[in-house]
């Protein structure tokens, strides 16, 4: 059987994330912990590892009285020890973060703020709020979702819904974009569609992808403001991106994730066609990554349930590929996944009884 390999990519998400190891850093794998796990608080919201793949750091809402504190807590997998814990909020709900390249920088939304955590003093940098964002009187603006971080660690991308009236209707979303080195909102991308989910970085990071509730939009990421190329063809509403190693595909979930079904956008035509389908129907697709020879593309299945199951497929010959299937993690349910940059091992945080655990899984 073909050795499973994996790459951390966004996903806002979804996707798993985008976490790559940077110019010189040694890829570790993390040593197999106990089947127990790692306690990381009441609930895992969001997941990253470190590029040098000795660290994961894990978002989780803890239970105090009627509050639910955020807190980034960051485990040595080596050990399988929590190390270091950061409270980043009193209360609220926080999405998956991202690690930069480097490693340097881990930024997640919580609430409605970006925050940006220097990983090596264990700080908040900044709790920065979105920029205005004009709608009409009543109505409630977009929330943050999906974020990327560019190659060179110096723009954060950010997804934000549209604003959204009571029973009034919705207007559209925009791609926002984060200066990391002023700690501010830089510039703004309106989009067409009102719900932003997904985003996706192409190799070398002078070209993107988001996903939205009225398709997938191919972005140019060189300017200081990203700028609209195409709409995908044959793909309406998506979720979830993963762009392949070699930028020539983008892999998408979406409006058709609960039939089985995910597409491959061909980057240089922007026209997506179907990789797989599963036989039975609904299913709950997850997590979409790409193997670092982009030959893989692995899939979470039924997270929200202990049946949870990573799934495996050969991107050349769009085939399922059963005998790599992994599952029995030992968990009631899978609430945030990613992959050691060395690609031998997968993390995932879930729930068991009252708490959230972090485990390892060989792959």
């Amino acid at each position: 059987m073909r050795k499973a390999r994996w790459t951390s990519t966004l996903a806002a998400t979804a996707a798993l994330l985008l976490a790559g190891a940077g110019a010189g850093a040694a890829a570790a794998d993390p040593a197999p912990q106990a089947a127990a796990g790692t306690a990381v608080g009441w609930r895992a919201l969001g997941l990253a590892v470190g590029p040098e793949g000795t660290k994961a750091y894990v978002v989780a809402a803890d239970r105090a009285g009627e509050r639910t504190p955020v807190v980034l807590r960051t485990v040595d997998l080596r050990s399988g020890a929590v190390v270091a814990e950061l409270p980043l909020a009193e209360d609220g709900a926080a999405g998956r973060p991202v690690v930069s390249q480097d490693g340097r920088r881990l930024y997640v939304v919580v609430a409605d703020r970006l925050v940006a955590v220097d990983t090596a003093a264990g700080t908040v940098l900044s709790r920065t709020p979105a920029p205005e964002q004009a709608h009409p009187a009543g109505w409630a603006p977009g929330t943050l979702t999906g974020l990327a971080v560019s190659p060179d660690g110096s723009k954060v991308y950010a997804g934000q819904n549209g604003p959204a009236g009571d029973g009034q209707g919705v207007l559209p979303g925009r791609v926002l974009v984060f200066g990391a080195d002023r700690g501010a909102f830089t510039g703004s991308l309106p989009l067409r569609g009102h719900g932003v989910n997904g985003l996706a970085l192409q190799a070398g990071g002078a070209t993107g992808y988001v996903a939205t509730d009225l398709g997938v939009e191919h972005l140019d990421t060189t300017t200081p403001v990203p700028t609209a190329l195409r709409t995908v063809e044959r793909l309406g509403a998506a979720t979830e991106l993963a762009a392949s190693p070699d930028g020539l595909r983008v892999y998408a979930l979406g409006a058709q994730a609960s039939a089985g079904t995910g597409y491959a956008v061909d980057t240089t035509t922007d026209v997506a066609r179907p990789v797989f389908t599963f036989a039975n129907a609904p299913v709950d697709l997850h997590y979409v990554a790409v193997s670092p020879d982009g030959g893989r593309l692995y899939l979470l299945k039924d997270s929200w349930t202990p049946q949870a199951s990573v799934l495996a497929y050969d991107t050349a010959g769009d085939v399922n590929l059963p005998g790599e299937t992994r599952t029995g993690f030992g968990l009631e349910g899978v609430s945030a996944a990613a992959v050691a940059p060395g690609g031998h091992a997968l993390l995932l945080a879930g729930i068991r009884g009252t708490g959230s655990y972090l485990t390892t899984v060989a792959i």
